[in-house]
């Protein structure tokens, strides 16, 4: 099992100068603790498993077929999400992910989030995202994929 350690951030709009984003399609089988979900990033179909809750977190991925997703998938409808994901790479050489939500609930919605390779690393944020962050959301449980995917959020609160 890997460790996530992860943060998380509230944006106001897309940065700007960004482009070429892939599209992920994600549903829930749970959305307690552990979370189970299947995804489809661009080409590639996952099957994942996160554990525990906050900055650092258990997670276990397999890659799966199109098919497999596929049968899983239509046992996820009340519990998913559409996004576009966007990534920059910061000065420090961290990968910042920047999500565009689509789904009805969650439209409007712009995250940005970062791998982190230890827990004492503190990420230097790129100037375009720097601009438009609104909050740190790491904890804020209500903006995890699970919650978004299930509940929605009413974007602007």
């Amino acid at each position: 099992m890997n460790k996530e350690i992860e943060k998380k951030f509230l944006l106001r709009t897309l940065p700007t100068g960004i482009t070429k984003g892939t599209k992920i399609l994600q549903g829930y089988f749970s959305v307690g603790n552990p979370e189970v979900r299947v995804r489809a990033k661009g080409e590639k179909f996952f099957l994942t498993r996160k554990g525990g809750e906050g900055f650092v977190r258990e997670e276990e991925e397999y890659e799966i077929s199109k098919e497999v997703f596929e049968i899983l998938w239509s046992l996820t409808e009340n519990a998913r999400i559409e996004k576009t994901r966007y990534e920059i790479i910061g000065e420090d050489g961290l990968i910042w992910e920047i999500d565009e939500f689509q789904t009805t609930l969650t439209e409007g919605l712009f995250l940005a989030e970062v791998e982190l390779p230890d827990e004492s690393v503190v990420p230097e944020i790129p100037p375009s995202i720097a601009e438009v962050i609104e909050r740190d959301v790491t904890t804020d449980g209500m903006y995890k994929n699970k919650n978004l995917a299930s509940s929605g959020v009413l974007v602007g609160e």
